[in-house]
């Protein structure tokens, strides 16, 4: 899948803040209980920053998960298959 093509899930919203050779920023917003299903990306670390409510990261092989509140971040390097949700009440 191109980095333009839509993605095989829905979330609340998407916006693309930053997209240069180094680098890229989108913020997306989960609705409660959305969640984006196991995915790994092949050449960047996956840099995750909660700014409202709270988020759970899952990690795969192993086994590992993150919560996240306001204020945190998580990294996932590359190759590491992932999962991201809204774990609370709000966007």
């Amino acid at each position: 899948m191109g980095k333009d093509a839509p993605p095989p899930y829905a979330i609340a919203g998407k916006e693309l803040l930053l997209d240069t050779p180094e680098a890229r920023a989108t913020l997306m917003t989960l609705a409660p209980g959305q969640r984006i299903p196991p995915h790994r990306h092949t050449h960047v670390t996956d840099h995750t920053f909660c700014l409202s409510g709270a988020a759970v990261i899952t990690l795969h092989g192993p086994e590992e998960t993150l919560s996240l509140r306001t204020g945190d971040a998580s990294r996932v390097p590359p190759g590491r298959v992932h999962e991201v949700a809204n774990a609370g009440e709000t966007p």
